[in-house]
């Protein structure tokens, strides 16, 4: 978009759909929401890059209109937490974090579309959104299991991602199978079908497995947290 850092290639009468955010927009925006998010979790944003590139070709206009924007953070793990435990039967299915939301739904199908050709509904409920102060609840959780060492109740466990629960529950019980009650999963809007508390691409949640007899000190630890915790099946 023509502004503050015109370049030579950019064309002024390019009009962008209005279900598209200019590549402007884009860098300044998503800077500031990375930056904000990274403050309340509290890991501070301190560096990060982008690229834009728009050109005619014809009657065809080619650009980049899908920045990629880079985050990560510095940590530790101990040695024996390198390798994820394998799931047992009777091992407890859970899911820690916040409650599902009709957010991300259609992520990966609306990414895969000609970019403006698609809905503006669906660009709306595809979109995810964060919550850094559930993500540092989580976070506390999962470090609490983690600095009891040798004792950890945690066996695995798998961030939430694209494909919500239908992608990170079946990661989690591979290659064994699993008894699953959607009905148990934590929802923070009773309208949402069974298929959208399925495939919902709500943030900051996990699933793991437990021992049934570890579920009382992880019980124990979500409530010292204030972090919400539901089990929603078991390993067979």
């Amino acid at each position: 978009k023509n502004g503050t850092y015109k370049l030579p290639w950019e064309d002024s009468n390019w009009k962008y759909p209005f279900t598209l955010a200019t590549p402007q927009d884009i860098l300044i925006e998503a800077s500031n929401g990375a930056s904000d998010y990274g403050n309340k979790f509290g890991e501070p944003l301190v560096l990060g890059f982008t690229r834009s590139c728009g050109i005619n070709c014809g009657e065809e206009r080619r650009e980049w209109i899908k920045p990629i924007m880079f985050s990560g953070g510095i940590g530790q793990v101990d040695d024996a937490h390198i390798k994820k435990g394998d799931p047992e039967e009777d091992m407890l299915i859970v899911k820690i974090g916040g409650p599902g939301y009709r957010i991300g739904i259609g992520g990966g199908a609306a990414s895969s579309m000609v970019q403006g050709d698609n809905k503006s509904e669906l660009d709306f409920n595809a979109v995810q959104r964060g919550d850094a102060e559930m993500e540092q609840k989580m976070y506390r959780v999962i470090r609490a299991c983690v600095e009891l060492s040798d004792k950890n109740p945690i066996i695995s466990i798998h961030d939430q991602g694209a494909g919500g629960n239908c992608n990170v529950v079946k990661e989690i019980v591979s290659p064994k199978g699993g008894r699953v009650d959607l009905s148990l999963i934590q929802v923070g809007d009773a309208t949402l079908s069974a298929l959208e508390i399925w495939g919902a691409e709500y943030q900051e949640s996990s699933c793991l497995l437990l021992r049934p007899e570890h579920k009382k000190l992880f019980d124990e630890i979500c409530v010292r947290e204030g972090c919400p915790v539901c089990y929603i099946g078991v390993i067979t």
